[in-house]
Formats: C-alpha cells, sequence, structure tokens
C-alpha cells in the first residue's frame, strides 16, 4: 500500500515537473505586422502584456523578433490602428499581424471666427447644422433653415419659380438698411448662401451673439453664417449621385360647358347688360 502512494507521489511530482518546465520554455517569436491593405508597418512596437518592459520595436520591412515564454500575451500597438494581442503557445518564425483601423470617438467641435474650437470650451452663442439635415429636395438653403436653427427667422414671400427663395435673419432684425442681412463666409470669402450645393456643404455654423462675431466688427452686427466646403481626400475614387422627381395632380377639377352651351351663357349675360348677343345662332 504505502509502494502505491510512494509511485503515486512520484508520479505526480514529475507531471507538475514537466508542466512547469513547458510553461517556461523560451520561444524566439519571428514574423512581420501589415496594416489593413497588405502593407508592412514599420515602426510598429510590441512588448509583453504583463511585462511592458519586455519589448521591440518593427524595423523599415515591418519585421520583428523577440524572446517569449510559452504562455505570455504580446500586445502590438500602432498610432491609428486597434491594438492586437497574441497568445503564445507554440513557436513561430512567419508569425502575420494585421491592424484594423481604430474609430475613436473625436470631441465635437464647432468652427469659430478664429478656426476651429471644442464645443465644450465655447460660450458664444454658437449653432451648427449637420449637413445631412440639408440634403433635402428644396428651392435653396435658406429655405431649410428655418426651425432648423435656434434664433433664424425665414420669411418666403413668393412662390414664384425663380423667386421662391427665403430670406433669413439671425434673432431679427437689428439693422435697418442693405446690410440688415447675416454675413455669409463661404470658405472665408464673402459669397451667396443660395448658390451653393448642399452636398458640397462639409459643416455649417451660425455665429449669433456679440462674443462670437466681434472679430468680424459691424458687417457681423447681424449674424454670421460660417460654411465649410469639403475637400477631396487621400484614397479610392468616391462617385455619389441622387435624383428626386415628383408627380402632381390637381384633387379637384372644374367640370367645363360645352361650346354651346357656353355661347348661350354669354348671350344671355350681354343681354342682360343691354347689349347685344355675340354669338348668332348660325
Amino acid at each position: 500500500m504505502k509502494k502505491i502512494k510512494t509511485g503515486t507521489l512520484l508520479l505526480l511530482l514529475l507531471v507538475s515537473f514537466t508542466l512547469t518546465a513547458q510553461q517556461k520554455q523560451t520561444y524566439v517569436m519571428e514574423g512581420a505586422v501589415y496594416d489593413e491593405t497588405g502593407e508592412t508597418l514599420s515602426g510598429a512596437t510590441l512588448y509583453l502584456k504583463d511585462r511592458i518592459s519586455i519589448g521591440t520595436a518593427t524595423d523599415n520591412n515591418g519585421k520583428f523578433s523577440i524572446k517569449v515564454s510559452r504562455g505570455d500575451v504580446i500586445v502590438f500597438s500602432f498610432l491609428g490602428y486597434e491594438k492586437v494581442e497574441y497568445l503564445v503557445i507554440e513557436e513561430k518564425k512567419d508569425l502575420r499581424i494585421r491592424f484594423t483601423t481604430a474609430s475613436q470617438q473625436l470631441d465635437e467641435v464647432v468652427v469659430v471666427a478664429q478656426g476651429i474650437q471644442r464645443k465644450i470650451s465655447s460660450v458664444a452663442a454658437i449653432s451648427t447644422v449637420n449637413a445631412r439635415e440639408l440634403q433635402v429636395p428644396a428651392a435653396s438653403i435658406t429655405n431649410l433653415l428655418g426651425g432648423k436653427v435656434a434664433g433664424i427667422i425665414t420669411m418666403q414671400s413668393s412662390g414664384e419659380p425663380g423667386k421662391n427663395l427665403a430670406e433669413f435673419w439671425v434673432r431679427g432684425i437689428g439693422t435697418f438698411g442693405a446690410n440688415s442681412s447675416a454675413l455669409v463666409l463661404i470658405d472665408g470669402l464673402e459669397g451667396d448662401i443660395n448658390s451653393i450645393d448642399p452636398a458640397d456643404i462639409e459643416s455649417f455654423s451660425v455665429l449669433k451673439d456679440a462674443s462670437a462675431t466681434a472679430v468680424y466688427g459691424v458687417r457681423g452686427a447681424n449674424g454670421v453664417v460660417l460654411i465649410t466646403t469639403k475637400k477631396g481626400e487621400e484614397g479610392k475614387l468616391s462617385i455619389t449621385a441622387r435624383t428626386n422627381f415628383s408627380l402632381s395632380h390637381l384633387n379637384r377639377v372644374p367640370e367645363y360647358l360645352r361650346a354651346y352651351d357656353y355661347a348661350e351663357l354669354v348671350n344671355e349675360a350681354n343681354v342682360v347688360r343691354g347689349d347685344s348677343p355675340i354669338y348668332s345662332d348660325r
């Protein structure tokens, strides 16, 4: 009985020693780091998760070599990409690590007179409009501002085609005369808000109070509209097309008289007024 217990104990000790030896077994991991397009990344950092002091970086060809132990976790990182963790189970000489672009939530910013500022740190009265909200069928951008921007008053005086452009004021009319409307700046230059295609707008901001418009002096007394248009970007060619159509019909169509009945009524009206009939019976 004692011999069985002794043999079992020796067997357990041997298994424990073997597992410990395997866990402490060291490897040399080699491989390369790639981005989403398959290009190698030079200067990417890699280190052991619980031992940051042990690490290295990829060379000019995106290749790396690091000494690790079984069970270690290698963390790969590169600016603008999500971190990648790799658990070491066996030695590899051709390890391929592929990064994916990091999707970070940026702080909300607004366009002000001096440039771009974080919205939370701005104390001026500034309203912004999402460019997507302006990409709807309408005669002009000014027709869309009413009800979308606080403090803007719009008025459309005519529905005639070509004259159905609405006028707008920021917090009412502050000055009477030729310059009673707000100052509109398109990419820093004064322009006509109705001449812009809504699809070309990148950002749309309205400066309403004195602290926001002080840099523009008297010209900005009635508010300032800052519009930034889209610019070219690196990457694949992208083409966006949009079309819309409408069908209209009259809900109530009058019933017209026939020619003979119309002539009779006209003659009757002339006779009542003391005039002679216009149409004869022939």
